[in-house]
């Protein structure tokens, strides 16, 4: 009983430190998201696989492609940077910048204003 009473309290303390750490933000074409990156390193879980990307500030920030994520880790402690994704035939633009409260994973998200409308045959 004492086993399961520790499971549980472990359980709803762990997930309540990693919400802290987890961030959802709607990224608009027509704005520019300020993101904090962890001094450990933050990951970007965009919706789809990033066609390019492009470092503002060289040798700021080092970037990995892993899927759909970007992996994203300051070369500083004051790393500061613009970022620009290109995804979809669209551009995100990212305000990098390193910040001991800075999330460790953000959800991406579409803002609904700005979503691709795919037109059905050529209209």
């Amino acid at each position: 009983m004492i086993y399961l009473i520790q499971t549980v309290l472990v359980l709803c303390l762990s997930s309540k430190v990693f919400a802290q750490n987890v961030k959802t933000i709607k990224l608009c074409e027509k704005s520019v998201a300020p993101i904090f990156i962890s001094h450990k390193g933050t990951v970007l879980d965009f919706p789809a696989e990033p066609e390019k990307v492009v470092l503002g500030t060289k040798n700021s920030f080092s970037i990995e492609y892993i899927r759909s994520d970007l992996a994203i880790s300051p070369l500083t402690v004051t790393s500061k940077s613009n970022l620009f994704v290109y995804l979809h035939g669209r551009r995100f633009a990212l305000d990098l910048s390193t910040s001991t409260y800075g999330a460790t994973l953000y959800f991406i998200k579409d803002c609904d204003s700005d979503k691709v409308l795919v037109k059905k045959n050529g209209k």
